[in-house]
């Protein structure tokens, strides 16, 4: 018997295993197109909000259309806003003062995480010290 003869016989083997495996996948897809079906005949679609009405996609980005018509915002979204009403807090205070440099330890960290949320490195902004709050306000708001 050579090496030859060692693989024909474990071919016959590995596709009976490729082939329970194809099996065991399409199976599990089948349960859940199955659930689903089921679940939809028993009216779980039915209450659903807008159901019936067409989705309004305006001009421009579709996705970004259809996440705001769900008010849904990114979290880096959420994020640029907090900051800019944490620096809006700040400026609005009169004068200078040291512990300002202790207040704005929270937002520079808030920045770092901005900083790494953001999808593109162009939207990255710098961080905030009592010397540059003003300009970095105008940045953010």
């Amino acid at each position: 018997m050579d090496l030859n003869d060692n693989q024909k016989e474990a071919a016959p083997e590995d596709t009976q295993n490729n082939k329970k495996e194809k099996n065991r996948m399409s199976t599990s897809g089948r349960l859940l197109e199955s659930a689903v079906d089921e679940f939809a005949l028993n009216g779980g679609f039915d209450d659903l909000p807008g159901k019936g009405k067409p989705i309004k996609i305006e001009d421009g980005d579709v996705l970004t259309g259809i996440m705001r018509n769900a008010n849904y915002q990114p979290a880096w979204i959420e994020l640029r806003k907090e900051i800019a009403a944490d620096l809006k807090r700040i400026t609005e205070r009169s004068g200078l003062n040291p512990l300002m440099e202790a207040e704005l330890e929270p937002i520079n960290q808030k920045i770092r995480k901005y900083n790494r949320l953001v999808p593109n490195p162009l939207l990255q902004k710098g961080l905030v010290s009592g010397m540059n709050l003003h300009t970095a306000y105008d940045k953010w708001a």
